[in-house]
């Protein structure tokens, strides 16, 4: 009996080493393919990502894109407005500069007539003031290129002021800061 259990013996430990656990183990987890996989996945995640990434900036410009361009068309659409109103204004302005010299060609003649005329006047000049319009250029002001055309200048000993208007041919008009009409005036140098 005893060879038969040398026997045993033998055939156990031949297929212990033939049964190796770890490669079993192995072969079971399938290790290397499940590192195969997870790479292929964390590669896949790694591009996902990257993509979410791209979406996220594109959106973000598009976003700022979108901004501009709605701050843009308003700033346009303020400025149609500004600039049909001064068109409008500066369509009236010969009205009202023949109101004024009507006005002082009147002086002397006809009271009624002069009235009728001051009333006129003043209502153009209350609705040009509630539209926003204010004048400029009297006499006295100093000379400023940006809201005044001298069309002559004169030399005056007696004034001790340079660049001085000292006589206003017509009155200028701005539209909030906006220039409608320079005022055309004479300057003493």
């Amino acid at each position: 009996m005893k060879l038969d259990e040398d026997i045993m013996e033998e055939n156990l430990e031949d297929d212990t080493e033939e049964f190796n656990f770890e490669e079993d183990i192995d072969r079971e987890d399938g290790t290397e393919e499940n590192i195969d996989e997870k790479n292929s996945r964390l590669e896949e995640i790694n591009r996902l990502e990257q993509e979410v990434r791209e979406y996220k900036e594109r959106l973000m410009r598009t976003a700022a894109e979108y901004d501009n361009f709605r701050k843009r068309t308003e700033k346009e659409k303020l400025q149609m407005y500004s600039n049909a109103m001064s068109k409008a204004i500066l369509s009236i302005l010969p009205a009202v500069d023949s109101l004024e010299m009507a006005e002082k060609s009147a002086e002397g003649g006809n009271e009624s007539y002069k009235k009728g005329l001051s009333m006129v006047k003043a209502q153009f000049n209350e609705a040009l003031k509630k539209l926003g319009v204010e004048s400029f250029g009297e006499v006295g002001d100093d000379f400023n290129p940006d809201l005044h055309n001298a069309v002559s200048h004169i030399d005056d000993e007696k004034n001790e002021k340079e660049n001085v208007v000292s006589e206003v041919f017509q009155k200028g008009y701005k539209l909030q800061d906006k220039v409608i009409r320079h005022a055309m005036v004479q300057v003493v140098n």
